[in-house]
């Protein structure tokens, strides 16, 4: 009897490691796997939106350019710091939209090495109006393909003062970065 493997995919950070765990090993007749090299990166570090034009209080088409700068931890890549630049557009405005999106992103290590993730984001306000943004997917090149991708970052409440006048050109808030496989 020949027994096909079949992968979970990542919709969640929790459940699906655990079931990915417990994927049952091919039969003697599936053709060998190649060795994956294992990931174990784990960064803390800031993440910049800088919008063009700056976000008002009326929804506008913006580019919303995102940068990264993580300072890692990872025995088994010798991956220390790690950087990211992501560019989107749409409709934006002050009065943020929590509508879930999708998003690809290139991470460039300081091995030389880089990382590219395809991740599913959504956004919950949370009471002290901070906005905490929470991407997981999965690395689909370079370093780690295949890793659970997930990286939350907390953006600070926004400037009314601001929105209401000649808008909010920037955001900085604290990020975190995780790659396992």
């Amino acid at each position: 009897m020949k027994t096909s493997r079949r992968w979970p995919t990542v919709l969640g950070a929790a459940l699906p490691l655990v079931c990915s765990a417990l994927v049952a090993a091919p039969s003697a007749q599936a053709a060998p796997a190649r060795a994956a090299a294992l990931v174990d990166i784990t960064c803390t570090g800031n993440e910049t939106s800088t919008y063009s034009p700056p976000l008002t209080n009326t929804p506008q088409p913006t580019t919303v350019q995102s940068s990264e700068n993580y300072s890692c931890t990872s025995l088994l890549t010798g991956v220390s710091s790690g950087t990211s630049t992501t560019t989107i557009s749409g409709n934006y405005s002050c009065v943020i939209s929590l509508q879930p999106f999708s998003a690809t992103s290139t991470y460039h290590w300081n091995t030389g090495q880089s990382s590219t993730a395809e991740y599913d984001v959504t956004l919950v306000r949370a009471a002290n109006n901070t906005t905490v943004v929470t991407a997981v997917g999965t690395v689909t090149a370079g370093l780690g393909q295949g890793a659970v991708f997930t990286n939350v970052i907390v953006k600070p409440a926004l400037n009314l003062t601001a929105c209401a006048s000649g808008g909010l050109a920037q955001l900085t808030g604290p990020a975190t970065l995780t790659l396992l496989l």
